[in-house]
């Protein structure tokens, strides 16, 4: 028996007559996925205003592969390109390709809808109170991800609803304070002390400097959000706190908590609509 012809990737030689995946099943795959990949690309850049929807797709495409590419190879060294860089980079493409085209729909909107890559997910209709509650606490916490999404630290700082000092990033900020009260201090009685706000400064999480990254700030959002699920599997929903409100001095149970995080949520998601659509025109529920 001839033994298989491997090529310099490990292919099997495809003129000895196999296919070169071994699996045909996932070069069907693979081509169906790439041409609805190419289907999207090439629709959102129709919408923008493209005179040559197929060229300008294809660019995306190759734009894509080789910043994949020098990643993998190393040619950035230790400096991967944040996900604000590689969006940046990506909105100054297509302002090059598409120039002064002329588009109902702003290019923000559309990049924001075609790259988001938070997912949110309802909770069913028919679910029982609990899974209720906390289904649409996290799809709320997941909308807060996705306004923020495709932005630089610039433009996450920037209060951009004029008088008001509300940015995107002192709303995560604040959410970080909000989630870290209510479930560590209130619920758990943590000793869980202010992380950007002080007697001083009481409203810190808003007033932002050039110091202040997105990275940071996300990551000590997610944080408390993670310290927040323990705590409250601990607790019925009628169950009361351990801890107290700081200046009420009340006790809540967890139904009540849950549902205040709720409507905190709603109302500043609310707020990260109008300084988003500011920003760079994106919108969505």
């Amino acid at each position: 028996m001839v033994p298989e012809q491997r090529t310099a990737y490990g292919g099997v030689d495809a003129d000895r007559g196999h296919d070169p995946t071994r699996r045909p099943e996932l070069r069907a795959y693979f081509d169906a996925t790439g041409a609805r990949f190419r289907d999207q690309l090439t629709a959102l850049v129709t919408a923008m205003g493209s005179t040559d929807p197929a060229r300008h797709a294809l660019s995306l495409v190759a734009w894509a592969d080789g910043l994949m590419f020098s990643c993998v190879a190393g040619s950035f060294g230790a400096q991967v390109p944040s996900r604000g860089e590689v969006r940046a980079g990506l909105r100054e493409l297509l302002d090059g390709m598409l120039g002064s085209c002329k588009h109902e729909v702003g290019p923000g909107k559309l990049i924001h809808d075609a790259y988001m890559t938070t997912q949110r997910s309802e909770p069913a209709p028919n679910a029982d109170e609990r899974t209720m509650l906390e289904g649409w606490l996290d799809y709320h916490r997941q909308t807060l991800a996705w306004k923020c999404e495709g932005l630089t630290d610039a433009q996450l700082r920037t209060a951009s609803v004029e008088p008001s000092r509300l940015s995107l990033m002192g709303l995560v900020r604040h959410m970080a304070e909000v989630e870290r009260s209510w479930f560590r201090r209130v619920l758990a009685d943590e000793d869980a002390g202010p992380i950007y706000y002080s007697d001083e400064d009481p409203d810190g999480e808003f007033h932002l400097t050039e110091a202040d990254t997105w990275a940071e700030a996300y990551a000590t959002w997610q944080a408390e959000i993670e310290a927040a699920r323990p705590h409250a599997a601990r607790f019925g929903l009628d169950d009361i706190s351990e801890g107290r409100h700081r200046r009420t001095g009340e006790r809540f149970n967890l139904r009540w908590i849950y549902t205040h995080m709720i409507e905190e949520y709603a109302r500043h998601n609310g707020h990260a609509d109008l300084v988003r659509e500011r920003i760079d025109g994106a919108t969505g529920d």
